[in-house]
């Protein structure tokens, strides 16, 4: 194990490259930088003798006494003896501590491990202590096949604080009834962040979801994600994805989070 260096970049793109779920833009060098940006945040590689990057982790220095966070790890996904090795890196660094794993979301990837997607990671995780809890659910759509409207019910606006649209469906005399958070494209690609409905209007989500995608679709967005609270024993998250799924979206993985505590 070594510091990540400058020269690493090209090795630990591939890694992360090969972990991208569907929809995710490609992750360039100027996005990793901003990766290893945040403070007090480490970034250690796994190489073999001849030199070899085989795998990358980085990971929060809490202040004090407060617990470690695990921010992301990359290896090969079928060797998780790889995995495992960088996690107990990690963790001897950080000491006898709470640690939490993938509970905040990056610039490479959502909150929580694509569990389906990273099976060695998972099992690593296990391995070495760290308990899941089920957080969400990733989903994907590609707009490219979806038809145009000839006529719109909804306003599509830049965020005024933020780099993406809001959209807005109301009533004939103005009244709201919902709203949606698109991000800023990326290579064609975007995030549903969150839509929500007036209680009394919830009956009408098909159309404002149907409106969202739409109006993406005809500004020439090809794909579309959007990460959903896992539905365990809720009624209405369960009503949520389904929603979601009639609209097209499908359910590509599910993203655990993780905590080991000492």
């Amino acid at each position: 194990m070594r510091p990540f260096r400058g020269e690493d970049c090209a090795a630990v793109l591939g890694l992360v490259h090969a972990d991208l779920l569907p929809g995710h833009p490609v992750v360039t060098p100027a996005v990793l930088d901003q990766a290893l940006e945040r403070q007090g945040l480490r970034c250690e590689v796994l190489v073999s003798a001849t030199g070899e990057v085989l795998g990358a982790v980085a990971w929060a220095v809490p202040a004090g006494d407060g617990p470690g966070l695990l921010r992301w790890l990359h290896c090969r996904e079928d060797e998780q003896h790889l995995a495992e090795t960088l996690i107990r890196h990690m963790l001897a660094q950080l000491g006898r501590r709470t640690v939490h794993a993938y509970t905040e979301p990056t610039v490479l990837a959502p909150a929580g491990l694509a569990v389906r997607n990273r099976p060695g990671t998972r099992r690593a995780l296990e391995v070495c202590g760290f308990s899941g809890t089920d957080h969400s659910r990733y989903l994907h759509h590609r707009l490219d096949t979806l038809s145009r409207r000839l006529y719109a019910i909804t306003d599509l606006t830049p965020c005024p604080e933020a780099s993406g649209w809001q959209l807005y469906l109301r009533e004939r005399d103005g009244t709201m009834i919902g709203e949606a958070r698109i991000s800023g494209p990326v290579d064609g690609t975007t995030v549903l962040e969150w839509i929500t409905l007036a209680p009394q209007r919830r009956h009408l989500g098909h159309i404002l979801l149907e409106q969202c995608l739409t109006n993406l679709a005809d500004r020439g967005i090809h794909h579309v994600t959007t990460c959903l609270d896992a539905p365990g024993d809720s009624p209405h998250r369960e009503a949520v994805l389904q929603l979601h799924e009639a609209a097209g979206f499908t359910v590509v993985d599910q993203l655990h989070t993780y905590t080991r505590c000492p």
